[in-house]
């Protein structure tokens, strides 16, 4: 089931209707749906939510964005505070596109005391903003783009805390970027991407992408850029095949993206990598 607009999504979990149709803030109650199977919103969410089975002594922060599926089962009702924002705002206020919006419900943010404090507060000050009867969308983008920016510095934290939790993705990433190119692995050219990578290890791409970047100092793509050249360097130097040949065996659908990516890499095109 896909929600187009927010007024839609709330009336299903059996929330208030919005007062914007591009932004809605709200605190959840006993009255929300206690369970759900997957439905797709077409806009963003975030919510900050106490007292879930897992921990209920701990805060977390949840995150979609348009068309990712979610779905829920509370044994009972949890507190907190939600954030509906429709892809419009994003588009104008791209300060506040940031990758953990993508994240999915699977990758959820864990407070800490002093955090979670800190997000309450600001979902209160915002919601009470909000609740004003000429209440200022610029000034909720404010407030968005400062509970942004803190969740932003939080992942930082729980990323470096759970340092071995991560490092499988971490190991897995590169075991299938090294194994990418041998036969037994991919019998059909498809050029690797990031989101290829991120399906095979069940997490998002830009969760991936954020988390090798952490570990590494680089992102996903870049990594997968230079074991394409690493991979190529060799086909030119040591076979007759063309650049075309070798382009299509390592997934290129045409050619010059292919000379276009190795000159960014190497400074030279290929043709001129495998002269003598």
């Amino acid at each position: 089931m896909k929600f187009e607009h927010i007024h839609a999504f709330n009336a299903y979990i059996g929330g208030p209707a919005p007062k914007h149709p591009s932004i809605d803030l709200g605190q959840y109650d006993a009255g929300f749906l206690q369970s759900s199977p997957p439905v797709y919103p077409i806009f963003y969410r975030a919510s900050i939510k106490y007292g879930l089975e897992e921990d209920r002594q701990k805060g977390y922060m949840y995150f979609s964005s348009p068309n990712q599926p979610i779905e829920w089962e509370a044994q009972q009702p949890w507190s907190g505070y939600y954030l509906n924002i429709a892809e419009d705002l994003i588009s104008a206020h791209q300060h506040l596109n940031h990758s953990f919006l993508t994240y999915g419900l699977h990758q959820p943010l864990h407070l800490q005391p002093a955090e979670e404090q800190t997000m309450t507060q600001l979902f209160e000050q915002a919601l009470h903003a909000y609740q004003q009867p000429n209440f200022s969308v610029e000034i909720l983008v404010a407030y968005c783009n400062l509970i942004f920016a803190h969740v932003a510095q939080f992942y930082k934290r729980q990323f470096g805390e759970q340092r071995e939790q991560h490092s499988h993705l971490v190991h897995g990433f590169f075991n299938l970027l090294e194994r990418y190119y041998h036969p037994a692995e991919n019998t059909t050219p498809i050029q690797p991407s990031v989101h290829q990578f991120a399906q095979q290890l069940h997490v998002t791409p830009n969760y991936l992408s954020d988390l090798i970047k952490f570990h590494t100092g680089k992102p996903a793509l870049e990594h997968i850029h230079q074991h394409i050249i690493a991979t190529a360097k060799p086909l030119l130097s040591q076979s007759n095949a063309t650049v075309a040949e070798i382009s299509h065996r390592l997934g290129f659908e045409y050619p010059n993206y292919f000379s276009r990516l190795f000159r960014k890499i190497t400074g030279a095109s290929p043709s001129h990598f495998r002269r003598p």
